[in-house]
């Protein structure tokens, strides 16, 4: 299989989304506001990225400018005349931060009102991979997040075995 193959679902029409983000790792926010993004996310983020609010409105995201624009088209292609599509839209805009270049310690300035708006006051953070993108959320909400999982693993499962494909 080569690679232009393997970037096509077997119906051979739609490209695959390339999920390159994985792994998980804690970090301070600096007394100026910025983060260290981890080594191993920084070629897949490329030179240049986009920070901005995750879709679930609980994390800070960081996308690759490709992934951003195809996320933005994605919303952008659905019924703009609705309110609740439009409010989503106008929500992304007003938290979206292009153009972001990390210094050459790797590190980034996360915007003070996304910052403020997502993190609080919170310092610790646990930047880790979510698939298309790096999803930065405090360590203690991190923390919810997995302990949710465990307790109510068995449901999540059954309710993921139920979908539709």
């Amino acid at each position: 299989m080569d690679d232009n193959q393997s970037l096509t679902n077997t119906a051979g029409a739609q490209p695959k989304k390339k999920f390159t983000f994985f792994g998980s790792y804690d970090h301070s926010i600096d007394a100026k506001g910025r983060i260290i993004v981890p080594t191993a996310y920084r070629k897949a983020l490329g030179d240049s990225f986009t920070i901005t609010i995750a879709l679930d409105d609980k994390a800070i995201a960081l996308y690759p400018d490709d992934g951003f624009d195809t996320m933005v088209s994605e919303l952008y292609a659905m019924n703009r005349r609705k309110p609740s599509v439009q409010k989503q839209l106008d929500h992304v805009a007003k938290y979206s931060y292009p153009g972001v270049q990390a210094d050459n310690q790797g590190r980034i300035l996360l915007p003070v009102k996304l910052r403020q708006y997502v993190l609080g006051d919170a310092r610790d953070v646990e930047i880790s991979g979510a698939l298309d993108h790096v999803r930065i959320v405090d360590s203690a909400a991190a923390q919810r997040e997995d302990e949710y999982y465990r307790e109510h693993r068995d449901e999540i499962l059954d309710e993921i075995g139920n979908l539709d494909e």
